[in-house]
């Protein structure tokens, strides 16, 4: 009997680790090619850290920027989750939303922060139209496609044993779609918290996104690059702090069960 083959779990953290430290590599070289003045080192970046957080504007530019990436993720998820449920049941809906969902998905961000610009001023309710407007259609792909790959027996059994919409969604569409809408909650989050924060450095009098273009006006680039890092601290913390954990929930019931 052959034996089983090997985890690579020891195998594939060695190597990520391996891409981090090449990343910092790269960052460093490339830091001291240009100088301070354009980049700063990591180690730079890194001290930069500690008098950042201590400031007196850090906890509020930080705070208003994770509501407005709370608020418009979960927004644009809420309605491209709903809008592909149905349009997942209905050929004539999917047909009507086309066009909008092309509309957003061709359209760059940028144009829409100039837009939202004029139509709501600056502010949080300008970064939250776009970050929502921009999430909604990934949400609504992934849902839509995941629906119309749903066993099409499991549904009329369904309707055989006469489940209600809530028994449906929770006992069928939730399972089946779970692969394919925490792959669309992980872009989606990766990508809000891009828009906030680019929605801020173009218009906003507040949040991340406002510090960082204080600091590239006067070339600070260490507190900006500490920006960064702490930007890249919070999408990993996203990531495998809620998303892995709610995926290895969702995930159980693929898992084959033991006797």
């Amino acid at each position: 009997m052959s034996a089983p083959p090997a985890s690579p779990a020891r195998t594939s953290r060695g190597w990520s680790v391996a891409g981090v430290l090449l990343l910092l590599l790269a960052w460093h070289l490339t830091a001291r090619h240009l100088g301070p003045l354009l980049m700063a080192t990591p180690w730079d970046a890194l001290r930069a850290i500690g008098p950042l957080v201590r400031s007196e504007q850090f906890f509020a530019n930080a705070g208003v920027s994770l509501m407005r990436i709370g608020v418009g993720v979960l927004a644009g998820a809420s309605i491209g989750f709903a809008l592909g449920v149905l349009a997942g049941h209905s050929a004539r809906l999917r047909g009507l939303i086309e066009p909008l969902r092309w509309l957003l998905m061709a359209m760059p961000p940028v144009v829409m922060v100039v837009l939202a610009m004029l139509w709501f001023g600056l502010g949080s309710p300008m970064v939250i139209f776009i970050t929502t407007l921009m999430m909604a259609p990934g949400m609504y792909v992934n849902t839509v496609k995941g629906m119309l790959h749903v066993d099409r027996r499991l549904v009329e059994m369904t309707h055989v044993y006469r489940y209600g919409a809530w028994l449906r969604l929770r006992h069928l569409y939730l399972p089946a779609l779970s692969a394919p809408l925490l792959a669309a909650l992980l872009i989606a989050m990766c990508g809000g918290v891009r828009l906030v924060v680019m929605a801020e450095v173009l218009g906003a009098e507040n949040g991340v996104g406002y510090a960082l273009a204080n600091a590239r006006s006067t070339f600070d680039t260490a507190e900006l690059f500490a920006w960064v890092l702490l930007i890249f601290g919070l999408v990993a913390l996203l990531e495998f702090a809620l998303l892995q954990p709610l995926q290895r929930r969702l995930g159980r019931w693929m898992e084959p069960s033991h006797a």
